[in-house]
């Protein structure tokens, strides 16, 4: 499962207007993802969050109560919300990890002769995690990688996204150099499906909801326009997978538009998070595991 969860530190009723005060409260919205995560059956294996913060007085006490361990990287500036991956504990063993700090890809930008681009990468503190796990129940699934990321969010800094998506495969190619399981790479990557990042990621994978009816209408619904509809509607989150080695076999049903914009868009008094959770089961040559 791959989850932007909404920070606290990002919720003002500026950007929700239609959203009550009270609904936008984390004592409120804590509540609403706890049951939304609680309530998935079968509980997936893994669990990929962006923008998640209140990692330690919250997430993590939550997640051990079903069974997971985790890890989790905060971004490095003045918002502290990160990336987390869970897993459930009893089935798989975490093997090796490392972050991801994709302001990283600014050497690369200043390499190339690009000083205006290595500028703007500097000033963003995005965030990526790259971990390898081990079945316990079963000696013949092979270890797999995870890898999950938020990338920048703003539409006219093209050019940025692509430049975090390039550092983020990089380090994913390095971390898999030694392993040769299946690699998993899900995450909020803050790009439709018509962009150059979309693009570049389905070059290396697969796409796990492409696969069977495209992708979604949209993973992430908010704000609200003049006439009053969201101001945002789009895809901007997916679970990506190696093709080589696991195919999706499941994939969870999502939230209508309908239901997204009920009461005008996301969250609100019954969603406390402006995107979607996306649910795969992948086939490996042996048992499936689900992401």
């Amino acid at each position: 499962m791959t989850f932007n969860v909404l920070a606290q530190c990002y919720v003002r009723s500026t950007f929700f207007p239609y959203c009550d005060s009270r609904s936008l409260r984390w004592k409120t919205r804590s509540a609403l993802l706890k049951n939304q995560v609680a309530a998935m059956h079968p509980r997936p294996d893994i669990v990929c969050l962006q923008e998640c913060d209140n990692y330690d007085s919250f997430w993590k006490g939550l997640m051990a109560t079903m069974d997971y361990s985790g890890i989790y990287v905060q971004k490095t500036g003045s918002k502290k919300d990160g990336v987390a991956i869970f897993w459930q504990h009893d089935r798989f063993e975490h093997v090796h990890s490392e972050e991801v700090h994709l302001k990283g890809a600014s050497t690369t930008a200043a390499a190339a002769g690009d000083a205006d681009l290595a500028d703007r990468l500097l000033l963003r503190d995005n965030v990526g995690l790259v971990a390898e796990f081990r079945p316990k129940f079963d000696a013949d699934v092979p270890s797999f990688v995870i890898a999950t990321t938020h990338l920048f969010w703003d539409p006219k800094q093209a050019d940025v996204k692509l430049a975090q998506t390039e550092h983020m495969l990089a380090a994913l190619t390095a971390f898999t150099e030694a392993r040769p399981g299946p690699v998993f790479f899900a995450g909020d990557f803050n790009s439709l499906p018509d962009s150059a990042v979309y693009a570049r990621l389905t070059d290396a994978f697969g796409s796990a909801y492409a696969g069977s009816d495209g992708e979604p209408a949209f993973t992430n619904c908010n704000g609200v326009a003049e006439d009053g509809r969201p101001a945002f509607v789009g895809t901007l989150d997916y679970i990506l997978f190696d093709t080589g080695r696991a195919q999706p076999t499941a994939l969870a049903p999502l939230m209508s538009l309908a239901e997204a914009t009920a009461e005008g868009a996301l969250p609100n008094r019954k969603v406390g998070s402006d995107h979607l959770p996306l649910v795969a089961e992948f086939a490996f040559l042996t048992p499936t595991v689900e992401l």
